[in-house]
């Protein structure tokens, strides 16, 4: 199989590694950026191409979709025109998840969102213990924090995450609800807010905060920060058979049920052990649903539902009311200031 990698920023070189390992993959690289397209070739040996024209020339049979947040309707778009599979890394927006999944269906086409969380070890076992263990939910929490100035700091302006409407305080929104949905249920009704309370430069937000309540019942709520210097994912949950408490850094899981003496702790590894596997898994699995071998785990209408919690919750900050979520919404182009 021929495959088309569009970008080789962070995510793009993390995929291009990933996919020149495997033996059946012809792999080739647009990008429009010359220092780019020279390390991917030094790195990878992958063919290069400065001109979009001339890399569908080549005859891919497959595009992975590595372009910054608002910049990738018009490959999902080219993809489902000319046939091609394709995957596309988190965004704020879906582009369509109904029409892409009409058409993919149609000319059978693996249309794939990344959900990388859900191929981290202690996600899964999170997932594993609420279905076996902790009955009907009652509710979760979610809470992040970290220091956005310090992702890609030698990039500048260009890097996506310093520009409002496609900040890492709204990006991780859906990026969080697209693993934590197939555990605890979407959100059908979203009270939101963001707002500024660090030293972020710019006019940038950066807290955000959902209370939701969820389809299968119970409540969420998740609260994500970029202006603190540590640090920090953790949530805990509760439900009629027992609770589970979780660190996405060290990959540590505590349960405890009614039935139990004590609570049960396992160790799922810690992030930046499992980091590279986790992407290595993801890309790995689209391609061989692409091939036939597999199905993908995460359906377009299902990353759909996340990115519409986030409008939902625009929606809440600036009328103070409680939302219902629309499943076909998505977030504005320019994130609203209320007035």
């Amino acid at each position: 199989m021929k495959i088309l990698q569009l970008g080789s920023g962070s995510m793009g070189t993390r995929r291009l590694r990933d996919l020149h390992q495997r033996p059946d993959l012809t792999v080739a690289l647009f990008d429009e950026r010359e220092d780019r397209r020279q390390r991917a070739q030094e790195r990878f040996g992958v063919k290069v191409f400065a001109r979009l024209e001339d890399a569908l020339a080549w005859g891919p049979q497959a595009l992975v979709i590595s372009t910054p947040p608002g910049t990738k309707g018009a490959y999902v778009k080219l993809a489902l025109e000319r046939g091609l599979h394709h995957f596309i890394e988190a965004d704020i927006w879906c582009y369509g998840a109904a029409e892409t999944e009409r058409v993919s269906q149609a000319k059978r086409l693996v249309s794939a969102p990344s959900a990388s969380l859900r191929y981290l070890p202690v996600v899964k076992a999170l997932g594993e213990a609420v279905r076996r263990d902790l009955g009907q939910i009652l509710s979760y929490q979610l809470f992040m924090a970290t220091f956005m100035p310090g992702w890609h700091a030698t990039e500048g302006r260009e890097y996506y995450a310093r520009h409002r409407n496609t900040a890492p305080s709204r990006e991780m929104i859906p990026f969080e609800l697209n693993w934590l949905n197939p555990i605890f249920g979407h959100p059908t009704e979203v009270a939101g807010r963001y707002e500024k309370y660090g030293n972020l430069p710019g006019d940038t937000e950066d807290t955000w905060s959902l209370s939701m309540r969820l389809s299968g019942g119970g409540v969420g709520q998740l609260a994500i920060t970029m202006s603190c210097p540590v640090d920090y994912r953790r949530g805990c949950c509760f439900g009629t058979g027992g609770v589970a408490t979780w660190d996405i850094y060290s990959g540590d899981l505590t349960v405890q049920t009614t039935a139990d003496k004590a609570p049960r702790h396992t160790n799922h590894r810690a992030v930046g052990d499992v980091l590279e596997q986790m992407y290595h898994e993801e890309i790995n699995t689209f391609v061989d649903a692409a091939l036939g071998r597999t199905t993908w785990i995460q359906p377009y209408s299902l990353s759909q539902r996340s990115i519409a919690a986030v409008a939902a919750a625009e929606q809440s900050f600036l009328t103070d009311r409680w939302v219902k979520v629309d499943p076909g919404a998505e977030p504005a182009p320019v994130l609203p200031v209320k007035a």
